[in-house]
C-alpha cells in the first residue's frame, strides 16, 4: 500500500483566493519555554487543499456536521487534461471515465499546481465546460477534484459549482501531485472537519495505491 499526499502546505502569508481572509499559524506556546507546544490557526474555509459542498452556494443545503465521512472516501480515478489549453476542459476529454465502474471521485489533472504559490496561480487557470460538468453529474460520483482553483473559469455565476452541486457532488479544489496516482482504482480521501453548518474546509487529501 502506498498513501500519496495530496495536499498543499498550510502556512503564515499563503496565497488565498482573492478577497479571502489572509492564513496565519502562530505558534502560542513553546516546548522549551512552556512546557508544551500549542498553535493557533486563522484561515478562511477555502484556504489551501479545500473542499466545497452544495451550502457554499444554497442556504437549505445540509452542513458539513450532517454529511457522513462516507462522502469523502471513495474509489478514484485521475483524468489527464494536462494536454488541453486555451479552451475548456469538455466532455469528450473525459469520455473514458463512462467505462469505469464503482467510481466514486474523478480527479482532473491539468498540471496547474505547478503555479501554485504564485501571483498567478488564480488567474486564467484551467477550467471545465457545464457540458463536461453535466456529464460528470451523471456519472453517480460522490465528487470532482482538480489541481487548480474552481472547476469555474472567471465571473461571478460559478455555473460549474451550481451544475456539480445540482447532483449532491463535493468540489475538492488545489489538489497536487495527482501525476503520482495510477489512472484509476485507488481510494481517494478528503476528510473534513465536522464543522457545525460548515460549507467547507481545508482538507488531507490522500490517494491510497495498492
Amino acid at each position: 500500500m502506498r498513501v500519496i499526499d495530496l495536499t498543499h502546505v498550510i502556512r503564515t502569508g499563503m496565497h488565498v483566493y482573492p478577497g479571502d481572509e489572509p492564513v496565519t499559524v502562530r505558534r502560542d506556546r513553546f516546548v522549551h519555554r512552556d512546557g508544551y507546544a500549542c498553535t493557533t490557526l486563522h484561515l478562511g474555509a477555502h484556504s489551501g487543499t479545500h473542499l466545497d459542498l452544495p451550502a457554499h452556494l444554497d442556504a437549505d443545503a445540509p452542513g458539513l456536521d450532517w454529511l457522513g465521512p462516507d462522502n469523502f472516501v471513495g474509489w478514484g480515478a485521475v483524468a489527464d487534461c494536462s494536454g488541453v489549453a486555451g479552451r475548456p476542459i469538455d466532455q469528450a476529454d473525459l469520455a473514458g471515465l463512462s467505462a469505469m465502474e464503482g467510481l466514486d471521485f474523478v480527479l482532473i489533472r491539468t498540471g496547474w499546481e505547478t503555479r501554485w504559490g504564485t501571483e498567478g496561480y488564480f488567474a486564467g487557470h484551467p477550467a471545465l465546460s457545464e457540458l463536461a460538468c453535466r456529464y460528470l453529474g451523471g456519472l453517480g460520483l460522490k465528487g470532482v477534484g482538480l489541481d487548480a482553483p474552481s472547476p469555474d473559469g472567471p465571473g461571478p455565476d460559478l455555473p460549474c459549482h451550481r451544475t456539480l452541486f445540482a447532483h449532491d457532488l463535493v468540489i475538492v479544489e488545489n489538489l497536487c501531485n495527482l501525476s503520482e496516482l495510477p489512472e484509476r482504482d485507488f481510494l481517494f480521501s478528503c476528510l473534513p472537519l465536522r464543522i457545525a453548518d460548515g460549507e467547507g474546509c481545508p482538507v488531507r487529501a490522500v490517494g491510497i495505491a495498492f
